[in-house]
C-alpha cells in the first residue's frame, strides 16, 4: 500500500506542475456515479459498492491551481458482515490542476481534505476526517459546453488509516455562462500600425505686448510711478520706498565729496521724471562722539544733500531733511569699515 501511495503522489505532483489552461466559464457542476473498492478494515460484507455524488468547482484564473472543488457523495444500505447496515456520507474540499493534451482532452490531478460520516458505526468503520488525492481524464465537447470526466481517487481516513479506492464517471456542466460562449474564436493577431509623425505646423510668433514700460516688474496699469529707473527696487505699486543714495561722509564732516556728485544727480533725475514724488532725506552717523553731537551732525549731512538736490532744480517743497545720529546703525561700530557704512544717507520716497 505504501508503494501505491508513493506512486500516486508522484503522478499527482507531476500533473500539478503543468501549465494552466484558459478558463471559459465561472463554475462547473458535475453529477457523477462511482464505485468504491473498500478496505477490509471497514468490516463490510462486500469489498466493493456503488455510490453517487455531486461536485461544484470554481474556476480560478491567474493561479497555480485551476479549480477549487467541493464534493458530496453518499452510499446507502451498506451491509456489515454481522448483517447490520449503514449509510456513508463523505464531504471533500479539493484543489484541482489541469493539463491540456489538446483542444478536447485534458489530464487533471486533485488533492484535498474532507470528512466521513458513518450513520451506523461498527468496529473500525467510524466517523473520521479523510484525505483524498487522485488523477483523471476529461473530454470537453466545445459545442455543447460539457465535459465527460473520469478519475480514480485514493481515500485515506485519519482514525484507522482505512484505504479505499474510488473510480468515478461524471458529466461536467458549465455554470455562469451560456454553452456557446465556450466556443473560442481565434482572432488573427493584428499588426500594430505605424503611427505617422504629425506634421509640425509653424505658428506665427505673437509679439509680446509691453505691459511694463519702465521695466520695474510692475505692469503699467498698476504702476503709480511709471518712470522709475531699473537700478532701484520698487514696491507693489511700482514706486521706490527707500533708496540708499550711497553717499558716505568723512569722519566729523557734513561736506559731500565730489565723487558722490553723480549719485546726487541720479537721484535728482528720478525726482524730475516723477513730479508727484517727494523725498525725506535721512542721514546717520557712527558712534564716535556723544549723542547730541552726532544728532546735530546727521542733521547737517541731511541738509547738505537737500541743498545739493535743490541745485539740480528740485523744489524745496518736495524735500525734507532729518537726522538720526547714531541710533540706526546698519553695521558694527567696532571697526572703521563698519563705521564708514553707518555714516550714510538714504531717501524715503513718498508718492
Amino acid at each position: 500500500m505504501n508503494k501505491k501511495l508513493f506512486c500516486t503522489l508522484i503522478c499527482t505532483t507531476a500533473l500539478l506542475g503543468q501549465s494552466d489552461p484558459s478558463k471559459t466559464y465561472n463554475y462547473e457542476l458535475t453529477p457523477f456515479a462511482s464505485g468504491i473498492l473498500t478496505d477490509s478494515k471497514a468490516g463490510l460484507n462486500d469489498d466493493s459498492y456503488l455510490n453517487a455524488g455531486l461536485s461544484l468547482a470554481k474556476n480560478i484564473e491567474d493561479s497555480f491551481i485551476d479549480q477549487i472543488e467541493t464534493l458530496y457523495m453518499r452510499s446507502d444500505n451498506l451491509e456489515y458482515k454481522n448483517s447490520q447496515s449503514t449509510n456513508i456520507n463523505r464531504f471533500f474540499l479539493n484543489a484541482v490542476k489541469k493539463y491540456e493534451l489538446n483542444e478536447k482532452f485534458a489530464l487533471y490531478g486533485l488533492a484535498g481534505l474532507g470528512y466521513q460520516d458513518i450513520t451506523q458505526e461498527l468496529a473500525n468503520n467510524e466517523d473520521s476526517p479523510i484525505f483524498n488525492y487522485g488523477i483523471g481524464l476529461r473530454y470537453d465537447i466545445p459545442y455543447y459546453g460539457i465535459a465527460l470526466k473520469s478519475d480514480i481517487r485514493h481515500l485515506i481516513t485519519t482514525k484507522n488509516s482505512q484505504n479505499d479506492f474510488m473510480y468515478t464517471l461524471g458529466i461536467g456542466m458549465p455554470i455562469g455562462k451560456k454553452y456557446n460562449d465556450e466556443i473560442k474564436t481565434k482572432v488573427p493577431k493584428i499588426e500594430e500600425r505605424q503611427v505617422q509623425e504629425k506634421q509640425i505646423v509653424n505658428i506665427p510668433e505673437i509679439k509680446e505686448i509691453d505691459n511694463d514700460q519702465d521695466k520695474d516688474g510692475v505692469i503699467n496699469n498698476l504702476d503709480k510711478c511709471p518712470n522709475t529707473t531699473t537700478d532701484v527696487k520698487v514696491n507693489n505699486e511700482g514706486c521706490v520706498d527707500t533708496i540708499n543714495l550711497n553717499i558716505n561722509f568723512d569722519n566729523n564732516s557734513a561736506e559731500i565729496k565730489d565723487i558722490y556728485n553723480s549719485k546726487v544727480s541720479e537721484f535728482a533725475n528720478l525726482l524730475k521724471t516723477n513730479p508727484s514724488m517727494t523725498a525725506v532725506i535721512e542721514a546717520h552717523t557712527d558712534s564716535k562722539g556723544n549723542d547730541s553731537y552726532n544728532l546735530n551732525l546727521s542733521n547737517k549731512r541731511a541738509n547738505s544733500v537737500v541743498e545739493a538736490l535743490k541745485n539740480y532744480g528740485i523744489e524745496s517743497s518736495r524735500l525734507k531733511a532729518i537726522g538720526y545720529g547714531e541710533t540706526q546703525p546698519i553695521a558694527t561700530n567696532d571697526n572703521e569699515t563698519g563705521k564708514a557704512k553707518n555714516r550714510r544717507v538714504t531717501a524715503l520716497i513718498n508718492k
